[in-house]
């Protein structure tokens, strides 16, 4: 296939068969920028957009732009072989610090963590953040901008961009940034999740996991073992931050579980697929019969032999997303661990997929998941126990206030009991 052009039919196939699996499967409606019955209308547009897309790369912000009304972090375009930005990825990332944006990684060695960004070729980014939202939807605000590092260099036309930021020395300036090429080797290490890595914080008290990812068995499989290694101490930080998901980890949270525990409730438009799902157990219809219910039962925990004590205390962010707040939703339910950190991502569920060859596919969110206490998530997230809020100095200093409040945290319940 064409790495740079898609031919007509199979745009318009494409288009077509988005619109139909949305009609048919898509569940999140509460949270999209129109409603069902206007897909008429929205199919009469995007098919002239997808028609007047002479390239690939306007074709898939075609796309994106369709999505992006959708404002589901689980329905989305992926093309493979979509070409790069033209002129290059960003060298630094974007990190909105209350009302802050401001310098989170840096590639380039010109910019610091904790820089304050005034302006990017001449807008604020929040400037920037709405100019793109038709593209970066997602119903959370705060994901959403976590969007903008991703989207903002396919719509920068120049090679080099002009950022103006303030340093923690309140001193102005103006620096020319040239893009990175995608190929540029410093992006391996942001790309690639690191191992799972275990370690004690008090030898024999207060261990500490950190799992990047579960897009693998191997990290599931790694924490496991950390878990046993760790079995012996009063006190387990699990950190996920930054983990954005993959396959649930089923069989770490049933070893880490001390009392029983819930899975999310499922709503669909489909009932036979929450059947299959499920079992034969019985669902629950909404008004109309506009979509089906499963509420879950209670799972029970490992053997008393077999599972982790002491208490838990769990490390989340902004970018802990999917099978992560899969696995972070039961110690939510039933208080079997303490939250630490910020607000998750705020999106889970079961896309249904239609592939197009072996380079582009759709998901298509077909499952909403709420608290099994009835509570929104999808959106929304998973709210701390404990909210911790960063600063710009805790970025020039490379501080961990998480992790450090974790820790204080611990202190407290220790001298609470003794």
């Amino acid at each position: 296939m064409d790495e740079q052009h898609l031919p007509l039919e199979q745009r318009l196939l494409i288009v077509s068969e988005t619109l139909r699996l949305t009609e048919r499967a898509f569940i999140h409606w509460d949270d999209a920028l129109y409603k069902s019955d206007e897909l008429d209308h929205i199919a009469k547009a995007y098919f002239e957009k997808a028609a007047a897309a002479s390239t690939r790369l306007e074709f898939q912000k075609v796309m994106w732009e369709l999505f992006g009304g959708l404002r589901n972090g689980h329905s989305y375009y992926s093309d493979k072989l979509a070409p790069a930005p033209m002129n290059g990825r960003l060298g630094f990332s974007l990190f909105l610090l209350q009302d802050q944006w401001v310098v989170n990684v840096d590639l380039t060695g010109m910019l610091t963590p904790g820089d304050l960004v005034v302006s990017i070729d001449g807008k604020h980014p929040s400037e920037w953040c709405n100019e793109l939202e038709p593209y970066t939807g997602l119903a959370n605000k705060i994901s959403q901008t976590v969007r903008l590092n991703q989207f903002l260099p396919y719509f920068i036309s120049k090679k080099s961009i002009a950022i103006e930021i303030e340093d923690q020395h309140h001193s102005k300036r103006t620096i020319l940034l040239q893009l990175l090429a995608d190929t540029d080797e410093r992006f391996n290490k942001l790309n690639q999740p690191s191992a799972t890595e275990g370690k004690w914080l008090q030898d024999g008290k207060t261990a500490y996991i950190r799992i990047p990812s579960f897009g693998e068995s191997k990290y599931e499989q790694a924490a496991l073992e950390f878990v046993k290694m760790y079995g012996q101490a009063d006190f387990l930080i699990i950190d996920v931050r930054g983990n954005g998901g993959g396959s649930t980890p089923n069989e770490l949270t049933r070893q880490l579980m001390d009392r029983p525990y819930r899975w999310w409730i499922e709503r669909s438009r489909h009932p036979e697929w929450l059947s299959k799902r499920h079992g034969s157990k019985e669902l629950r219809f909404g008004e109309n019969y506009h979509y089906a219910e499963w509420h879950p039962g209670w799972q029970q925990p490992a053997h008393e032999n077999e599972c982790y004590e002491g208490q838990i205390i769990l490390l989340a962010d902004r970018y802990t997303g999917s099978a992560a707040e899969d696995f972070m939703m039961a110690f939510k339910d039933n208080s079997r661990a303490t939250i630490v950190g910020e607000r998750t991502w705020g999106s889970t569920g079961m896309p249904i997929f239609r592939h197009f060859g072996d380079d582009i596919h759709i998901g298509i969110g077909s499952i909403r998941a709420y608290m099994p206490n009835g509570d929104a998530f999808e959106g929304v997230g998973i709210a701390p126990d404990v909210e911790v809020a960063y600063t710009r100095d805790d970025l020039y200093n490379k501080r961990d206030a998480v992790l450090e409040s974790a820790i204080e945290l611990i202190g407290s319940k220790i001298s609470g009991l003794s």
